[in-house]
C-alpha cells in the first residue's frame, strides 16, 4: 500500500497514507507503518505461543507457565488495542477529510469494539 505522493481531488496523498475503496467502510484502515508494526507484533505473538506450547510438552513449572500465558494475554490484548487504535485513527480522519457526518456513530462503534478488548 507504499505509495508516492499523488494529485488527487482532495490534494496530496502522503507516501504513509492509507487509501481507501467505496466498499471500504468495515474494512480495516492503517498506514503501512501501522500495518508492519502490527503483524511483527502478532509475529512475537505467535512465537511466544509456539514458546507456551513447548513448555507443556516439556512438562515445565505451572509458575512458569502461567507468567508465559499471561504474558501472552497482555501481548494480544496490546495487539487488538493497536489495531482498534489505528484504524480508529485513519477512519476518523478519512471522515473528517471526506466531509462525513457520522463521526459520533463511528466513534460508538469504536467504544463498542474497545469493550471487547477489556
Amino acid at each position: 500500500m507504499k505509495q508516492s505522493k499523488l494529485s488527487t481531488k482532495q490534494g496530496v496523498i502522503e507516501p504513509d497514507a492509507p487509501t481507501l475503496t467505496d466498499d471500504a467502510q468495515d474494512t480495516l484502515i492503517l498506514s503501512e507503518s501501522a500495518k508492519n508494526d502490527i503483524v511483527t507484533r502478532l509475529r512475537r505473538i505467535e512465537g511466544q505461543a509456539r514458546g507456551v506450547q513447548r513448555m507443556v510438552e516439556e512438562g515445565r513449572p505451572c509458575e512458569d507457565i502461567i507468567i508465559q500465558v499471561a504474558a501472552l494475554k497482555a501481548a494480544v490484548t496490546q495487539a487488538g488495542v493497536a489495531i482498534a487504535g489505528s484504524h480508529l485513527v485513519e477512519c476518523v480522519a478519512h471522515s473528517v477529510a471526506s466531509g462525513e457526518g457520522n463521526c459520533r456513530d463511528k466513534l460508538a462503534g469504536f467504544a463498542r469494539l474497545f469493550s471487547k478488548l477489556a
